[in-house]
């Protein structure tokens, strides 16, 4: 499978991150395929900006790549997807589709056909979106997320500029974080040139009473000044809550 470059991905527009979008996901029988290229896959869940795929050949994408294939259900219904590559485990796939929605009249579809036929003592169909819509970190995001069958909760840390962490990235540039989850973080960068859209981005989180980071993320949105990432590996919760105790103890008036 080879995916298929795209020249331009627009950023998500952000009367679409508020939103409440969930997941249908799908018993084995009842998969719906993804056409990329020759290859067709299994289609394991979705949701309206959101695909996780199972790769039905050694070929898989790497993350940040831009994947563009026809998504088939079973019962008739198509729609073209664009996505970039999120997560890559094993043979699972997780693509993110931050322009073109999955319509909201195909998901409701598939939703009745599958209560339809499912039976009382199956799992339901309808669950709380997961990282296939992203959680960004900052004022537009979800307050927390359930996230695979734990269902943990991941909050969202908004920092005052004298207690933001810092950034390193490569070639020893520093940067002030806004705010950060477990899944995302948001970072101010004034007079630099912004990465790329879907841009890979490795450096070192520096916690200023804590253990330092190596992190690994795709850029999801450049725009005025900050740069918010979506991080390939979770920040572990007990830094996160470490981190929320310090700000309520040094800034007891300051909102979490």
């Amino acid at each position: 499978m080879n995916a298929k470059p795209l020249i331009t991905m627009p950023t998500i527009p952000t009367h679409r991150e508020k939103r409440k979008f969930y997941r249908l996901q799908f018993p084995p029988d009842k998969r719906p395929q993804l056409l990329i290229n020759e290859h067709s896959h299994a289609v394991a869940d979705c949701s309206a900006h959101g695909v996780r795929y199972i790769a039905s050949s050694g070929d898989l994408p790497t993350l940040g790549d831009h994947v563009q294939g026809l998504l088939h259900f079973r019962h008739g219904a198509q729609t073209p997807v664009l996505g970039v590559v999120l997560r890559i485990t094993g043979d699972e796939v997780v693509l993110h589709i931050p322009d073109r929605e999955i319509p909201s009249s195909i998901l409701r579809s598939e939703e009745r056909h599958l209560l339809k036929t499912s039976s009382e003592d199956e799992e339901p169909v309808r669950m709380p979106a997961r990282v296939l819509a992203p959680v960004l970190p900052d004022s537009s995001a979800a307050a927390h997320v359930a996230e695979g069958k734990e269902r943990r909760e991941f909050y969202r840390i908004h920092y005052p500029i004298t207690a933001r962490p810092s950034l390193f990235l490569e070639e020893s540039k520093a940067f002030l974080i806004v705010d950060i989850s477990a899944r995302g973080l948001r970072y101010a960068a004034p007079n630099t040139l912004a990465p790329n859209l879907h841009q890979f981005v490795k450096g070192i989180l520096h916690f200023r009473r804590g253990p330092q980071l190596n992190i690994e993320g795709t850029v999801i949105r450049a725009q005025n000044d900050e740069v918010a990432l979506y991080l390939h590996q979770e920040i572990p919760s007990n830094i996160l809550l470490a981190e929320q105790r310090q700000l309520r103890k040094n800034y007891p008036m300051w909102p979490l």
